[in-house]
């Protein structure tokens, strides 16, 4: 063999193991960003910082219910009553905006199965109403 075939036969197999890998690191990340997401979330400091990250989540995972923004203001300490309801209220619209026909545009692979929040007994949303 020549030193150009090596070459060719050596780019063919580094493309041929970036192009494999590269699907793996896009999985990694997708599946990454849910819990970063919602740390983000976790951690928001004011309505709009609620409302922006949720529309971002939205994004990528769009069957994420509002429940979850409610689990987590109701967890948050220091957020007043009348803010946490505002937060709840603002988010819920926005789910609800972004609905076709009542549902999410795409299923996504996280909240369906958290069974949590299929059941809401005692939600921060009853408590505020």
């Amino acid at each position: 063999m020549n030193q150009t075939t090596h070459l060719e036969s050596d780019s063919y197999w580094i493309t041929f193991c970036i192009d494999k890998n590269l699907g793996l690191i896009q999985k990694v990340e997708s599946r990454v960003r849910i819990p970063s997401d919602l740390r983000e979330l976790a951690s928001a400091e004011s309505l709009d910082t609620f409302t922006l990250i949720y529309t971002d989540i939205l994004v990528h995972q769009p069957d994420c219910p509002p429940e979850v923004v409610e689990k987590l203001v109701g967890l948050r300490e220091g957020i007043p009553w009348k803010d946490a309801k505002e937060v709840v209220q603002e988010c819920k619209e926005i789910y609800e905006n972004s609905l076709v026909n009542g549902n999410p545009p795409k299923a996504g692979f996280v909240f369906p199965k958290v069974k949590s929040l299929s059941a809401s007994k005692g939600s921060l949303w009853r408590k505020l109403t």
